[in-house]
């Protein structure tokens, strides 16, 4: 009786692996983009056909040199919008309380450019300084980052 049990579940198993290889056989006749699925090694960005806004910063990074303590530093990053799209800042936040950036807050059309203002006070500060200044933006990439590099001397 064990023996039939068996040799009837070996036959079940053998239709069903034969069952499955037709129907992966059937799938793979049909391109995957129909099926639901994208093909290994490929990604799919909503929206790709489209380059959307994109902020193209002059020079992202300005030394400053150096200053003595309690000086403050000025200094404007301009960048261009050379994308399709209107660039939009929604922030911009600095790694440091010390400074303190300003920026366009009106959208910047294609093809037009725009600045991020960034006042160091080195009040407080003293030795090399590296100051990272974030632009958040609906750009293509969408955080630049900013670079305020300098030396307080007491």
């Amino acid at each position: 009786m064990k023996w039939i049990f068996l040799v009837f579940a070996g036959l079940m198993v053998i239709v069903s692996c034969n069952n499955q290889s037709n129907q992966e056989q059937k799938a793979a006749e049909i391109p995957l983009e129909q099926q639901g699925k994208q093909p290994v090694g490929q990604t799919i960005i909503p929206g790709a056909d489209s380059s959307g806004a994109v902020m193209e910063v002059k020079s992202d990074s300005y030394d400053f040199g150096e200053i003595k303590e309690g000086e403050k530093v000025e200094h404007e990053f301009t960048f261009t919008n050379t994308g399709d799209e209107p660039l939009i800042i929604s922030q911009v936040q600095a790694s440091c309380g010390c400074t303190t950036p300003e920026y366009s807050k009106n959208p910047i059309a294609p093809g037009e450019a725009g600045k991020v203002k960034v006042v160091f006070n080195s009040a407080g500060q003293s030795g090399k300084q590296h100051k990272v200044i974030t632009v958040t933006s609906n750009a293509a990439s969408p955080n630049t980052l900013l670079h305020l590099r300098g030396e307080v001397k007491k």
